[in-house]
């Protein structure tokens, strides 16, 4: 289930001077932990404007928590999931590669700021991060039935894509050959009837 802020805070911080601390990119993990969708250039502002110059307090972060919205929806989740990784698990190379993608160079992370997310998220150390634990661990069961039900929207979509009937023209070019050539014949007749 969604873990509160401040208890995912205080599984992902350390201490500077005697405060709990965190840096951005642990941040944004920490965040998504607690359903929150934190962009990179937001989480940086506060950093660098904050006790710590790089860092965010466990106040800070909360503060960041209070003031942005709340992804309940485990549907919504699902479908950020399903985009970052189609087949049900997502890597750091998928998420370096992910980060690559945004548009805005403000918001991307760097491969340091990747290699601290997915380490987090990969408590485990295997290498992934599957997408039904994942939701799992954000949402329970909701969170599995919302994965469950986009996988099947995105291969629904993907077989109609595929068996979308063709233009009959483009359907058979070798009719369009045969076609071409009658018309070819039919015209030469023609002249030669004119001669």
């Amino acid at each position: 289930m969604l873990c509160p802020p401040d208890v995912a805070f205080e599984k992902r911080c350390f201490k500077r001077s005697g405060n709990k601390v965190t840096p951005p990119s642990i941040a944004l993990g920490t965040g998504l932990e607690s359903g929150f969708l934190f962009k990179l250039s937001a989480v940086e502002d506060v950093a660098r404007r904050g006790q710590f110059p790089g860092l965010l307090t466990k106040d800070e972060f909360l503060l960041m928590c209070e003031e942005s919205e709340h992804i309940r929806d485990a549907y919504a989740m699902a479908k950020h999931l399903v985009a970052l990784a189609p087949d049900g698990i997502f890597t750091r190379a998928t998420l370096q590669e992910t980060a690559g993608k945004v548009g805005s160079t403000q918001d991307t992370l760097s491969v340091e700021e990747v290699d601290a997310l997915f380490n987090a998220l990969d408590s485990d150390n295997r290498g992934y991060v599957s997408v039904d634990e994942f939701m799992d661990a954000l949402y329970g069961e909701e969170g599995r039935e919302a994965m469950r039900e986009i996988r099947r929207e995105y291969m629904r979509r993907k077989i109609e894509a595929e068996t979308e009937p063709v233009v009959e023209d483009e359907a058979n070019p070798e009719a369009d050959a045969e076609a071409d050539a009658e018309a070819d014949e039919e015209a030469e007749a023609d002249e030669e009837a004119e001669l």
